[in-house]
């Protein structure tokens, strides 16, 4: 079972109060993640996975285009260093114009894309599998334009050679976007703390109800590791192209731990473990195979995204089967479902040999209650007859909306004399129901034991004809 927040450590002990100190504390987490991008690239410009991406793509979706100064001073103060740690003979002035140029072909194309997963998120018909859908097409799409606006703005900077484009990018796109798949959720549920009246869009999918962990998190994310650990070095012993894509497989446990744990941790696995990889790729000399992990930190990062929305899907699932097999008034079987579900006890029965019987009844003078109470009165003796009649019938009995005030049970196993003694305490309950002065509610009841050759049809009608026989007898009563 999930544990409560005192069990869980805060994912922010401390909120700063300043704006200034907030974008300050954000402008140090860009250049922080960038540079741990910067830890496993494998060409110039191109590392196997790039969290800067996704650092903007949360920031630019949970706080909006107000925090586009801040990543804008990001990019000029880490395309500086860059020159610098490249070595190329830029002037201050064309290094200040192509960290410009990269801004804006770096934050434009995530900007657009966070502006339309806000307007997904906000609408009243959004669910979360759609939600991860539109997140990882737009994530997908956003890196791409991305990755050819900011090659373009590098190669007008001199800061990237014309020849280098179409080797650099592929590996430059999926790099971006295993980083926004796989590390934009994070950051935004971090962000979403940091920033709380940011956005309103967040709350059901990385708000604070998501951020409990079962007390077997940890070892479920240890397996993970030691998995991943045991894949790679397989890849390193062996060093063939097939060995490589041992990675896949850790699409099952991080399945299971989209299905098992909340959101904010699902997202924090998918990240280690995404980390872990490219740290690995560099370690173990794996950069032959380098597209292989590139792909696989994507596939993993969306179908544990996808995983998030199993329980959502089944949650809804189970609710369109309840509505669909539950009368909306009464809250008893629809007629469909207790039709279904009377075949099969009928069949089920006469296979066996055993007994069955099947009860109908309906509300005496049901017409002149409405005319004379009213249909919401109406609506409240249907629904109350119901519940009387459901405290005494057993749990595996079935009662049912035919239609109109009429109700059927199914009681299997029951003999026919338990039943009609069953039909007068019911009696014996409705007449207690409380509704309007001089109201008395009364039903009357028809009963009909199971033969053999009969169907759900044929035992219906000899249960209502002793109901029509039991209301010319002077109704609330019981006939058979």
């Amino acid at each position: 079972m999930p544990y409560q927040a005192e069990n869980t450590p805060a994912l922010l002990p401390w909120r700063p109060n300043s704006v200034f100190l907030r974008h300050s504390l954000l402008f140090i987490l860009w250049l922080a993640v960038w540079m741990l991008g910067l830890l496993v690239e494998y060409t110039e410009h191109a590392s196997v996975w790039f969290p800067a991406a996704g650092l903007t793509f949360a920031a630019l979706f949970v706080i909006g285009l107000r925090i586009t100064p801040v990543l804008l001073l990001a990019c000029v103060c880490i395309t500086f260093w860059a020159v610098h740690y490249y070595q190329l003979q830029l002037s201050i002035w064309q290094t200040l114009q192509g960290g410009l140029l990269f801004g804006v072909a770096h934050i434009l194309p995530y900007y657009l894309g966070s502006l339309l997963l806000r307007r997904l998120a906000a609408a009243a018909h959004c669910t979360l599998p759609l939600f991860v859908i539109g997140f990882i097409l737009l994530a997908a799409s956003s890196a791409l334009v991305a990755t050819f606006s900011g090659i373009a703005a590098l190669v007008y900077a001199g800061m990237m050679s014309a020849t280098a484009v179409s080797a650099t990018w592929l590996p430059f796109w999926v790099g971006d976007m295993a980083g926004v798949i796989v590390i934009a959720p994070l950051f935004a549920a971090i962000l979403s703390v940091l920033y709380p009246a940011a956005t309103n869009v967040l709350g059901q999918y990385v708000g604070p109800a998501q951020r409990f962990a079962s007390r077997y998190f940890i070892h479920k994310l240890l397996l993970n590791l030691v998995l991943l650990s045991l894949a790679m070095l397989l890849a390193n012993y062996a060093d063939t192209p097939e060995s490589a894509f041992a990675i896949f497989f850790l699409v099952i446990p991080h399945m299971w731990i989209a299905c098992t744990e909340s959101a904010f941790y699902t997202t924090l696995s998918v990240a280690i473990s995404s980390f872990a990889i490219a740290l690995l790729v560099n370690i173990l000399a794996l950069m032959d195979h380098v597209m292989v992990y590139q792909f696989a930190i994507v596939v993993i990062g969306a179908n544990a995204l996808f995983g998030l929305a199993v329980p959502t899907l089944m949650a809804s699932n189970n609710q369109l089967r309840l509505v669909a097999s539950t009368d909306s008034l009464t809250r008893v079987a629809s007629r469909d479902y207790l039709q279904q579900r009377a075949e099969l006890e009928i069949s089920r029965s006469l296979q066996q040999g055993e007994q069955l019987c099947l009860m109908v009844f309906d509300i005496d003078h049901f017409k002149q209650i409405n005319d004379k109470y009213g249909h919401s009165t109406g609506d409240q003796v249907l629904l109350q007859a119901c519940q009387q009649a459901q405290q005494i019938i057993r749990p595996i009995d079935v009662i049912g909306r035919y239609g109109g005030d009429e109700f059927v049970v199914i009681l299997p196993n029951t003999a026919k004399e338990a039943v009609v003694a069953i039909g007068n305490r019911i009696i014996e309950r409705l007449q207690q129901i409380e509704l309007a002065q001089q109201l008395t509610v009364s039903a009357s009841f028809g009963v009909a034991a199971l033969q053999p050759g009969d169907s759900f049809r044929s035992l219906f009608e000899r249960a209502d004809a002793a109901l029509y026989r039991a209301k010319q007898q002077g109704r609330s009563q019981v006939a058979w």
